[in-house]
């Protein structure tokens, strides 16, 4: 995660990722290439958790000896279709909308 911008604001998405044909030999290395399986998280992290999930995720895949690895990748959180100041709010059932 050292190689990517360093931002108070960046955000961290950890995917568990497949690999094959290749042998991690600590935590902290990213293969040269891997398939993205599914978000490890369903929200976004700070740095510091994404380092911490990554390490402990990692060495438990180590231990034993699975051939998935969490990657973290930087996001940037957009809030399409968000509601607006002014914006008159309806009431549905379920939930909360814009119109």
């Amino acid at each position: 995660m050292s190689d990517a911008p360093c931002s108070g604001h960046t955000r961290w998405r950890v995917w568990i990722a497949r690999y094959d044909r290749w042998q991690p030999q600590h935590c902290r290395e990213i293969p040269p290439q891997c398939v993205a399986v599914e978000p490890a998280e369903p929200d976004p992290m700070s740095s510091d958790q994404a380092e911490q999930y990554v390490e402990a995720f990692n060495q438990a895949a180590l231990a034993a000896g699975r051939h998935l690895w969490a990657i973290a990748v930087p996001v940037t959180i957009r809030y399409d279709g968000d509601c607006r100041p002014g914006e008159v709010l309806s009431r549905p059932v379920q939930s909360m909308t814009c119109r």
